[in-house]
């Protein structure tokens, strides 16, 4: 399975949830995703934090491809890692949907023959901005596992069709900006 290469890799920075879904040959995680790894310190025989984390993720695959990703990047500047490192690993119907820091506005970028939906996020959690940009209620996931609430997710977010312009990625990382995600909690 994609995923277990993906833990094998180490790939998974944080894991909130990760198993096999009702679906047969599918697995879901949610946690943080290493796009870009740290530097390994051979004295020590471990990794500085990764470079590039796609936080808050929200991922669902078969055997050989993500059909589903979805979450946050601190900076635009992180996509065109991702892309180089994942693309080919995307399913063909795979619209991968990331929630951006320093985005300039909501967009959506054709990469490599994927359509990318890029949109600006300023607070919040990912999984509720996804559930409520695709009509998916609380009581439609009552009752499930964690792994299968990610497939009804998926099952949604196949409707989802914003209507954002179109940008190409020079424009996107050209126009962002230099906001930082607002942060709550104890002082």
């Amino acid at each position: 399975m994609l995923l277990d290469r993906y833990e094998k890799e180490e790939l998974f920075w944080l894991k909130s949830l990760f198993g096999a879904t009702s679906r047969e040959g599918v697995q879901a995680f949610r946690g943080e995703f290493v796009v870009l790894e740290g530097e390994l310190k051979a004295t020590a025989g471990k990794r500085t934090p990764p470079k590039a984390l796609i936080k808050q993720a929200v991922m669902l695959a078969d055997a050989e491809q993500l059909l589903m990703v979805a979450g946050s990047f601190e900076s635009v500047d992180e996509l065109p890692a991702f892309v180089t490192r994942f693309s080919a690993d995307l399913a063909a119907d795979c619209i991968p949907v990331f929630y951006i820091d320093n985005l300039a506005e909501n967009c959506q970028v054709e990469i490599e023959g994927h359509r990318y939906v890029l949109i600006q996020f300023r607070q919040g959690m990912v999984w509720n901005e996804l559930t409520e940009a695709c009509y998916v209620e609380k009581q439609d996931l009552k009752g499930m596992s964690g792994e299968d609430k990610v497939v009804v997710l998926y099952d949604a977010i196949k409707d989802f069709k914003p209507s954002f312009p179109t940008r190409t990625l020079d424009e996107v990382l050209t126009t962002k900006t230099d906001v930082k995600r607002e942060v709550w909690g104890a002082v």
